[in-house]
């Protein structure tokens, strides 16, 4: 939390002074915490008539931590029937990097069975060497010759 509230500066004030006797594990609270803490921001800004939509890129490479915090922030939106639809959440991975033993494969497979969120899925195919070509061309505006070296890599 101390992390996060250096960019929201009020985010202590959603908490009571938490304190930890001897034997208890912190982690588990602040995991606790900060879920709560991103659900209330979230659901802060969605009754304000705001819309979010978030993107995450790479969930292959997320630790099973982060991935069951990003779970349980989107079932608690999701279970706020009145502003959950203006919620959009993104997660790219790479399928090829994901086989079955992997956190992400039982945290995806988890939220498509909760009814409180729906759940798509969009498989892209590999974009071919022209297209690529064509998209620096258009992006770049230099000629052919000169990005067809680029587009291989």
């Amino acid at each position: 939390l101390s992390q996060l509230s250096t960019f929201l500066p009020s985010i202590p004030l959603l908490f009571d002074e938490v304190s930890f006797s001897q034997g208890i594990n912190p982690e588990p609270v602040m995991k606790g915490m900060l879920i709560y803490s991103l659900t209330k921001i979230m659901e802060a800004v969605l009754h304000s008539d705001k819309f979010i939509m978030i993107c995450c890129d790479d969930l292959q490479w997320a630790d099973s931590t982060s991935l069951s915090i990003v779970t349980e922030v989107l079932l608690n939106v999701g279970n706020i029937k009145h502003i959950c639809w203006r919620c959009l959440f993104v997660g790219l991975y790479r399928s090829d990097e994901v086989s079955d033993a992997h956190p992400f494969s039982s945290q995806y497979s988890y939220l498509q069975t909760c009814s409180s969120i729906i759940v798509s899925e969009m498989q892209l195919s590999t974009l071919s060497k022209s297209h690529i070509t064509h998209m620096l061309m258009m992006e770049l505006k230099l000629p052919r010759r000169l990005v067809v070296e680029l587009a291989g890599l």
